[in-house]
């Protein structure tokens, strides 16, 4: 049957439409990806110059009466400042009798002014007369504030795989943890689906900005790393800059974290409780008990255990802080001055607790304060 003449151009006029859009979308979304891999080469472009390979000399291992000299360690470095100063993994340079950097083909010797085992950071410092010339400075990217990050933020690691030259690695940010596996870290860490390989731990993470927002000190599984935040990294590097070795404040508290239904709403919360305070540390001294619930540490309020690592991570040895505690369902602020963290003493977080639906029928809950960062 032949469609009327009007009803033909109404069709024809409708796939032309159509087409028109598709072509539109298509063009669109391939002009989108190819901004993306503008970007991403414009960045790597932009701060390869600061990003150097780090080497590290094993000492010498006897093999019966020949020594045995070890191939040197291998990690990927960034600059900090105009100085020469720069970032890397402790892992890769601590112990070493010598390091050095590859800078544009030449070694360049390198001096480790301190080391944190624990949050894996290493500081280095290269004179820049050797490297750009007298009188210039070091090319450095710039760095941004890792608190913004959220999961779903795009992040791009620049690093050394193996013996190949520097390249970038792309991916997400999938979580923000405390733990990795069994292992507790110090602070939080972000975790991003991007492969690393050998060589490429101490590589800057940067956010779609172009500003390093952490340095990649783990891997985990097959595609996945974890990154120590910049803000982080900054304040270990401040220690590491005015004394040497980092003092990481201890308390003497063991927490751990509930569950409970708050009511009605049906929402679930969480509540930081002390399960076990350590006799002869700051805690004790300052009358903490079993089963109080931590509400604040100075102006942070505490909603999970990792919230209690957070805020210490930030507070220094001989550092006066106040808590705020709810105990018998009084809110009671305990004051005390943070100590020096035993080698042999770790904060301790317990299994999560089940849900405690009774709970607010016996402890109300506080009102929100607003938070501020430590």
């Amino acid at each position: 049957m032949r469609l009327p003449a009007s009803i033909s151009k109404l069709r024809l006029a409708t796939l032309i439409v159509v087409l028109g859009l598709w072509a539109d979308v298509s063009l669109r979304g391939a002009s989108e990806l190819e901004q993306m891999d503008n970007e991403v080469s414009a960045l790597y472009q932009k701060s390869k110059d600061g990003i150097v390979k780090v080497y590290a000399d094993t000492p010498l291992s006897p093999l019966g009466r020949v020594p045995f000299l070890l191939p040197p360690r291998a990690a990927t470095g960034f600059f900090i400042d105009g100085a020469g100063h720069l970032l890397t993994v402790a892992t890769e340079v601590q112990g070493a009798e010598h390091c050095w950097i590859d800078w544009q083909g030449q070694r360049v010797p390198a001096t480790v002014v301190g080391c944190d085992p624990d949050t894996k950071v290493a500081l280095l410092k290269v004179d820049p007369a050797q490297c750009v010339g007298a009188g210039q400075a070091m090319p450095f990217p710039p760095q941004g504030n890792s608190d913004d990050l959220r999961v779903g933020s795009m992040v791009i690691a620049i690093g050394f795989p193996y013996d190949l030259p520097s390249t970038p690695a792309v991916g997400f940010v999938g979580g923000v943890d405390i733990k990795c596996g069994a292992h507790t870290f110090m602070t939080s860490h972000f975790r991003a689906n991007c492969r690393l390989s050998p060589g490429q731990g101490g590589s800057p993470m940067f956010n779609a900005r172009g500003e390093v927002i952490g340095m990649a000190v783990a891997s985990h599984g097959d595609d996945q790393c974890y990154a120590l935040p910049i803000n982080a990294a900054r304040n270990v590097c401040d220690q590491l800059l005015h004394g040497g070795t980092p003092q990481h404040g201890w308390v003497g508290l063991c927490v751990a974290e509930r569950r409970f239904v708050p009511g009605p709403a049906g929402a679930n919360l969480w509540q930081v409780y002390v399960q076990e305070v350590y006799s002869n540390t700051p805690a004790a001294l300052a009358g903490f008990h079993n089963q109080d619930i931590l509400l604040r540490i100075c102006t942070n309020e505490i909603h999970r255990a990792a919230d209690v690592l957070n805020t210490m991570f930030y507070h220094h040895c001989g550092e006066k802080i106040q808590f705020t505690v709810l105990r018998n369902g009084m809110r009671q602020e305990v004051s005390l001055t943070v100590g020096h963290r035993p080698p042999a003493e770790q904060v301790v977080i317990q299994q999560t607790m089940p849900p405690f639906p009774f709970m607010p029928l016996q402890i109300p809950l506080p009102p929100v304060v607003p938070t501020s960062a430590p």
